[in-house]
């Protein structure tokens, strides 16, 4: 209750109460903009692998059709130079790993292995006319493993009598079944004329990396 006589006024205390702050000061800003460029930073970091990921799945998908390019490919092909192509078992293990093994393995100088443009539309050996000697469309490297369990290869055998012969099981085979290994990019083109093999290192020790590609394996058959 208020005294009669009393100097109160309503206004009194807000009169007296310190001023309210406004605005920030240089330092405040300058921080909030150094965490704002930092949180940025981070963001825009995000984007390069995403962009990545979202690349080769693109990729893995053209290579899946590249896969059914390729069979028909072959299917339009004699049955006698698709084996030709087919990479088999050796003594001392298998003719892809033996490759793949190689510090020096060049695609180039490889003639069992088959070449895709980008888009699937050319199919062919590196030799293949259709590239008109330019390696910046070759983008797929496709090697072909012969499934030895559905098609036997060519080989000695011998008799119980101890007799050895020669036997060409794919002569008389109705059809032919295979793996194929889809490696990419095989070149990166530098120019519209010229193209690199991506892995290559010409002074290193190892002249042909070729462990960072993608890789796809589809498995086919080719009848007769």
């Amino acid at each position: 209750m208020l005294r009669r006589g009393s100097n109160f006024s309503p206004d009194a205390g807000a009169a007296s109460a310190p001023a309210g702050r406004c605005g920030f000061s240089l330092i405040e800003v300058v921080v909030a903009v150094g965490i704002f460029a930092v949180a940025m930073v981070g963001v825009i970091g995000l984007f390069a692998p995403i962009a990545r990921s979202v690349s080769d799945s693109a990729d893995a998908e053209v290579a899946a059709r590249v896969a059914d390019a390729l069979r028909a490919k072959l299917q339009a092909m004699p049955l006698d130079d698709v084996a030709l192509l087919l990479k088999n078992s050796t003594a001392s293990g298998h003719e892809i790993t033996t490759d793949d093994a190689r510090f020096d393995y060049d695609l180039t100088k490889d003639p069992k292995l088959v070449f895709a443009s980008r888009d699937g539309t050319k199919i062919g050996t590196y030799a293949d006319p259709i590239w008109a000697k330019k390696d910046g469309e070759k983008f797929f490297e496709i090697a072909l493993i012969r499934n030895e369990s559905v098609s036997p290869k060519p080989g000695a055998v011998t008799s119980p009598s101890g007799a050895t012969t020669t036997v060409d099981p794919d002569a008389t085979a109705a059809l032919i079944g295979y793996t194929a290994r889809l490696r990419w990019p095989a070149f990166f083109a530098d120019s519209a004329t010229t193209a690199v093999q991506v892995g290559s290192n010409p002074t290193g020790s190892v002249r042909f990396d070729h462990s960072r590609k993608q890789v796809l394996f589809v498995a086919g058959t080719v009848t007769r």
